[in-house]
Order: C-alpha cells, then sequence, then structure tokens
C-alpha cells in the first residue's frame, strides 16, 4: 500500500513537471511574439511618409529664366520619382489644377504607395495650370493626411510661393509642427522674388526643414538617404 502511494506521488510529479515545462514552453513562445511585434512596430516607425503639394496653378505659367516655371516644376517631381529611396512612401496633392476661381482647389490625386513614381509622372503629364494658389489650404489638408500616418513624416511643396488662398499660413505651420511633420520648400521662380522666398524658407526652417530652388533640388533626395 505504501509502496502504491509512493508510485501515485511520482507520477504526479512528473506530470506536474510535463505540464510546467509545457506551460513555460508557451509563456517563452508569447513573449517572443510580443517582443517580434514590437520589434516590427518599431521597423514600422522608421517608414518615411513624403506629401508632394505640387503647384499647378495659373501663375505657374510665368518663365523663371526663359522657362515656363509649369515645365521647372514637372522636372523637379520627375527628379524625385526616380530618385528618392524605395523606402520613401510618396502621395501627390495637386492645387491650382481644376478650377478657376476656386481658393480650396486642391485634392489628393495619388494616395501614399513606394510603388507609384511612374503613375504620378504619368498623372502630371497632361496637367496645365489653370486655377488659384491655395498654399496654405494644401499644407492644412496635407497636414491632415499625415495625421493618421504611424512614420517619419515629411512635406514637400514644389511652388513659385504666391498664395491667393484664405488660410493665414502662420497658423498652418504651427499644425505642421505640432504632428511632427517636416517641411521642404522647392521655390521655382526667380532669386529677384525677395519676399517670396523669405518667406518660404521662413515656412519650411520653422519646422526643421530646408528652402531649395530648381538650380538645387536634388539636394533634397540627400534628406531622405541619411
Amino acid at each position: 500500500m505504501k509502496l502504491d502511494s509512493i508510485r501515485i506521488v511520482l507520477v504526479f510529479l512528473l506530470l506536474l513537471g510535463f505540464f510546467l515545462g509545457a506551460y513555460e514552453g508557451i509563456w517563452r513562445q508569447g513573449a517572443q511574439k510580443v517582443a517580434n511585434y514590437n520589434i516590427d512596430l518599431a521597423e514600422e516607425s522608421k517608414d518615411i511618409y513624403l506629401e508632394v503639394i505640387w503647384d499647378a496653378s495659373g501663375s505657374m505659367w510665368g518663365r523663371d529664366y526663359g522657362v515656363e516655371k509649369i515645365i521647372r516644376s514637372k522636372e523637379v517631381l520627375k527628379t524625385f520619382t526616380e530618385e528618392m529611396p524605395e523606402n520613401v512612401n510618396i502621395a501627390l496633392r495637386i492645387f491650382g489644377a481644376r478650377r478657376v476661381g476656386d481658393p480650396e482647389d486642391s485634392f489628393l490625386a495619388l494616395p501614399f504607395d513606394n510603388e507609384n513614381r511612374e503613375d504620378m509622372i504619368n498623372f502630371i503629364t497632361n496637367v496645365k495650370p489653370l486655377g488659384k494658389s491655395p498654399i496654405a489650404y494644401s499644407l492644412r489638408e496635407a497636414c491632415k493626411d499625415l495625421q493618421v500616418i504611424n512614420g517619419k513624416k515629411y512635406i514637400l511643396l514644389i511652388s513659385d510661393g504666391i498664395d491667393n488662398g484664405e488660410i493665414p499660413a502662420e497658423e498652418v505651420i504651427e499644425e505642421i509642427i505640432n504632428n511632427d511633420i517636416v517641411l521642404h520648400v522647392v521655390h521655382i521662380g526667380e532669386p529677384e522674388e525677395a519676399d517670396v522666398k523669405a518667406r518660404l524658407k521662413e515656412m519650411a526652417e520653422k519646422t526643421g526643414g530646408s528652402y531649395f530652388t530648381y538650380n538645387d533640388h536634388e539636394r533634397v533626395i540627400a534628406t531622405f538617404s541619411q
């Protein structure tokens, strides 16, 4: 009888050890999944999202040293789509292209993607300058697009800087800063436009971004390659 009791205890201990070992294995697997999930989140947070705001307003028919500004801006956008690193997800917002007198003529032409570069070039091929220049309004809309994004967030404004919209740009810049978005500007226009240059440069630098001209626009690529 005593021997049977000992056997029962031994069997119980063996079973207990088995289940504890199995439980520990399950816990380790769960812990590993959590760790992997946290790694995935960390990797996701390293993604780069760039919303390009492209000026197709009537003022882009003007000339920059004899070349139409709209042609210059298309060359700039082509450079970015061809040379921007593959980990950069690009979206394209266009303003001034659809209606003549609308101060809110701004729309998201292509959503975020890192494989839409060719679509972007095809999209702008037949776009012709037409309407007003709601720069501040477009910046606010781009900020809304980026608010839900988890990652490094940028706006790239390609414009001659002439804004006849109705929203004070200073208010929008604060919104951009509060949403951890960096604004870069490529100014398509003659350098004699000192007031416009100063305003665009100030806007970019307040967010931690930089001001570029058509002549040095390729330098923007380096900011995404670091």
